[in-house]
């Protein structure tokens, strides 16, 4: 019976007598929060068929401009530190690529290139990845389109417009956004 007594009084001691700090308010203006934001970019499929013209031309250059919207929201304009993109193509054709990447403003003015990729003939496999430091690139911001430009090496190249083989490229990005201090 007596230990039953105890241990509600050294619980009530325990209590009673526990260590009391002082709140330190001004903890929360060294807060620091991060998140990575990951989109798809662009993503496309080239079948031979599409690298001629309607009067059965080929053509050798393709240009695609896609409108981009990843910079135009304020709180990510402001806050982000860093981004990532990721590229990753399959070239089914017995030809060699260039694949030229480009980020643009609305003037349609290269506010930022990423090293461009050669792609040797049936290579499947090929993945890339370019990190930026947005304070040393800061007019990537700036960005509202992006031009990609596949260009075949070979000027004699041929092709086949009934083949079934394909070019195909996808990439993404992933931003690393920081608020606070």
């Amino acid at each position: 019976m007596y230990i039953k007594k105890i241990i509600p009084l050294l619980f009530c001691w325990f209590s009673i007598t526990s260590c009391v700090g002082d709140l330190d308010f001004t903890q929360i203006e060294d807060y620091t929060a991060s998140q990575e934001i990951t989109n798809s970019l662009i993503y496309f499929t080239l079948s031979s068929d599409q690298f001629f013209d309607e009067s059965g031309v080929l053509q050798h250059v393709k240009v695609d401009v896609t409108d981009f919207e990843g910079f135009q929201d304020d709180y990510i304009k402001d806050n982000i530190i860093e981004a990532t993109f990721y590229v990753e193509i399959k070239n089914e054709f017995d030809t060699d690529f260039s694949i030229q990447f480009d980020f643009l403003d609305e003037s349609n003015n290269i506010t930022y290139s990423l090293n461009k990729f050669e792609i040797v003939s049936n290579q499947l496999d090929y993945k890339y990845e370019e990190n930026i430091i947005i304070n040393n690139q800061p007019n990537i911001k700036n960005t509202t389109q992006i031009r990609t430009t596949i260009r075949m090496n070979s000027p004699t190249a041929l092709l086949n417009s009934n083949d079934t083989d394909e070019l195909e490229f996808k990439s993404a990005s992933k931003i690393y956004v920081e608020t606070g201090d």
